[in-house]
């Protein structure tokens, strides 16, 4: 922990020459021991000291025997002989673990010129014998590449030993290999350098599995990739594009297209690809391919992976177009969906390549993906497009009850406007006679103005009845906008107001003040709130009271529409299929049981709802809640 007096290691250092000591020290068993202590510096090629090797022997026997050496000469004889016995027991070691070492050890001058070799140095160079190596040989020769030789030799300048160097060798008849290398200087009895034992390991079959692995790692990647892709997107064009650029980005290939089968299976259609030039792709025979011909029509027929490793000896009728475009070999992937096949991958190279058995699984495991990117794209355009026809008939439903709804208002429309019509006609009989009586005069003229009047705002009163009418039964798109529920109610209540009156129905209207308006669509939302008011005044066959209340919903930011009647009320067996299409309590005469189906449709479709309560000769209750559109200040 502290430096000695008289520091052999410092003068070392300070005068670069070999310094020992005596010096008695308690050894761990207890009993002192006298040691010879030794500081040998040693220097770099430079003439540098790079670090100084201090040795400790135990001379206490030595010191032992020369105190008996007098009196016991046969005992120093005998002495000599043990100690040159234990010398070469211990050479004998040494020279087993260097002739048996399974790394290559070699001893060289400063030159780097080889001395002494083991055995297993001998054969990782390639050589049969020692002297081949030892006659002319230097470590430098098999060095494959000068860069790594010359930061070897600087490192080693510089620090006097290297640690864990990795480089190429190439041995005797071309073999390269890795190696990883370790080395340090000797220095001789005077602490002058006299050159390196160098220690080589072939780490080849090592770096094969590490590269190995991370190709393999690579290629675990890029199909967790594609199937991120595949499952994040239902564009079949994006995700096999992406698929396309993951393969090129890692795999040896450079040029990949992709084929899908037609809808009648007898064709396959090119629908990606990179890496091909136009002339190429514009061929027709690229573009399409009957099933079963060539190598690419085979594929999708059979199922099976076709290998194509040298252009120059495949059999397809097409190999003079492949050879033009420069390709050297080429790799045809079935792609399958559910065990029907939907198509083949083809992925090529300029350069003659050895589909290896890995590699031919991977691609299929890639072609595994793109065939449930297919399955997934196939399976959207039909939800699709059942979605689209769901959406044609509910449309279609809701023009056959708007049909039926004006139906049923025809007679109270014609009530309606009989009422104003005949006003008019009263008032103009009534001018007519004053004009044939010749009363048609200045004193008058009051009384003819009121006449005008009460005709103008009468026949104004048709007009709207009609504009009317015509707004509810005129077909229109879908148009979502913000409207005031209170006129959406009275438009719809405009149309059926008069037939409450003849059926003896008593109306009441609740609107809550300051209510925010609702994103709907104006006609739509008028013909459900149309609907349940019809069904309540045909549930008050002899009266009764119709409420229709509008309220902002609790805790949501909703709108509430309850209308309420004093009808005879539904079951709880009917209430579980009300709103089932064609499902009524009415006779055939006057309903079809679309109504309430068509208010649900409508209601849901604006992101609504609707709900019913009832009770058996007491009356029921309808609640629409509709999204209210709220602004930034509500």
């Amino acid at each position: 922990d502290r430096k000695c007096e008289n520091c052999l290691v410092e003068k070392s250092f300070q005068d670069g020459e070999i310094h020992e000591a005596e010096e008695m020290v308690m050894m761990k068993d207890g009993r002192p021991a006298k040691m010879l202590v030794k500081s040998t510096p040693i220097q770099n090629n430079a003439g540098s000291i790079v670090y100084v090797f201090e040795t400790a022997t135990d001379i206490t026997g030595k010191k032992q025997l020369k105190e008996k050496i007098g009196p016991t000469t046969g005992n120093l004889q005998k002495a000599v002989v043990e100690r040159l016995k234990e010398l070469q027991e211990s050479e004998e070691k040494y020279r087993t673990i260097f002739e048996n070492s399974k790394d290559a050890i070699f001893l060289t001058d400063l030159s780097v010129k080889i001395k002494e070799v083991n055995q297993a140095g001998v054969a990782l160079l390639g050589f049969k014998t020692k002297n081949e190596l030892t006659t002319s040989q230097s470590v430098t020769d098999f060095f494959e590449a000068q860069k790594d030789l010359s930061k070897f030799q600087n490192e080693l300048s510089l620090k006097g030993f290297v640690t864990e160097f990795e480089t190429r060798f190439v041995g005797r008849h071309g073999r390269a290999f890795d190696a990883l290398m370790t080395s340090n200087i000797i220095a001789g009895s005077k602490g002058r350098n006299v050159g390196l034992v160098i220690i080589i390991t072939d780490i080849s079959k090592i770096k094969h599995a590490q590269q190995q692995i991370e190709k393999q790692n690579i290629r675990l990647s890029t199909l967790n990739a594609i199937s991120m892709t595949v499952n994040s997107s239902l564009n079949l064009n994006e995700v096999l594009e992406k698929t396309i650029d993951k393969i090129l980005e890692i795999l040896e290939s450079d040029s990949v297209r992709i084929y899908l089968l037609n809808d009648n299976k007898d064709e396959l259609v090119l629908t990606a690809h990179k890496g091909f030039t136009e002339n190429f792709i514009a061929k027709q025979f690229m573009k399409c391919r009957k099933v079963g011909d060539g190598l690419l029509g085979q594929t999708v027929l059979t199922g099976n992976t076709k290998v194509a490793d040298n252009v120059l000896r495949s059999r397809d009728p097409y190999v003079d177009s492949f050879i033009e475009e420069g390709l050297k070999s080429t790799i045809y992937i079935p792609l399958a969906s559910k065990g029907e096949s939907v198509g083949v991958m083809c992925v090529s190279s300029h350069s003659i390549y050895q589909f290896s058995d890995d590699y031919v699984a991977f691609l299929n495991a890639i072609g595994n993906q793109i065939g449930v990117a297919v399955e997934n794209a196939n399976l959207y355009e039909n939800i699709k497009t059942a979605y689209l026809e769901l959406k044609d008939a509910q449309e279609q439903v809701i023009r056959a009850e708007k049909l039926a709804s004006l139906g049923k208002l025809s007679a109270t429309i014609a009530h309606e406007i009989n009422n104003p019509l005949a006003a008019v006609l009263t008032y103009a009989k009534l001018m007519l006679k004053l004009i044939d009586r010749d009363r048609f005069n200045q004193g008058k003229l009051k009384d003819i103005s009121r006449y005008l009047e009460t005709m103008k705002r009468e026949t104004a009163r048709c007009g709207d009845i009609v504009k009317n009418l015509l707004d509810f039964s005129r077909q229109t798109k879908i148009s979502i906008g913000t409207h005031a529920i209170e006129e959406i109610i009275d438009r719809a209540l405009v149309l059926i107001t008069h037939e409450l009156e003849i059926n003896n129905i008593r109306l009441e209207k609740q609107i809550q003040p300051g209510l925010p308006m609702v994103k709907c669509d104006f006609k739509q939302t008028q013909q459900a709130l149309l609907n349940l008011v019809i069904n309540a005044s045909e549930a008050m066959s002899e009266g009764g009271l119709l409420t229709i209340r509008a309220t902002a919903a609790e805790h949501d930011r909703f709108l509430e529409v309850v209308i309420s009647d004093t009808g005879c009320g539904i079951t709880d067996e009917d209430l579980k299929n009300i709103f089932e299409p064609f499902f009524t309590t009415k006779d055939a005469e006057n309903g079809v049981g679309l109504g309430l189906s068509v208010v649900y449709g409508i209601i849901t479709g604006h992101n609504g709802s609707v709900d019913v309560k009832s009770e058996p000769g007491k009356g029921t209750s309808f609640i629409v809640r509709l999204p209210a559109a709220y602004t930034g200040r509500n």
